[in-house]
């Protein structure tokens, strides 16, 4: 919800200068559908490359993708080797250790 709140302050903010140019409210239209088909996954690049970095948040975002992966290995993998596999993925993000 962000993304378009972002986009209708944008557009009320341009609506005084540019809204009597033909075509202005065709292109804030085209914005909003750019922004909520998933197809395009505008919404999401907006909050992950605009919003997220402005707000001082990326380090929050990353950590949050993180678990998120956490949550679907534990989902695929069987119980027993949850311990072998997280090992396996905390070596992976030890510094100085690539293979």
């Amino acid at each position: 919800w962000a993304c378009f709140n972002v986009l209708f302050i944008l557009m009320d903010y341009l609506e005084t200068w540019v809204g009597s140019i033909r075509g202005f409210y065709s292109l804030c239209l085209c914005g909003t559908v750019w922004l909520f088909l998933p197809m395009f996954q505008g919404a999401r690049s907006v909050f992950r490359n605009i919003l997220v970095p402005l707000s001082g948040q990326y380090e929050n975002m990353l950590l949050h993708d993180a678990y998120l992966v956490r949550r679907e290995v534990e989902k695929k993998i069987p119980e027993n080797s949850h311990g072998s596999v997280f090992r396996k993925f905390a070596q992976v993000f030890e510094k100085g250790k690539i293979e």
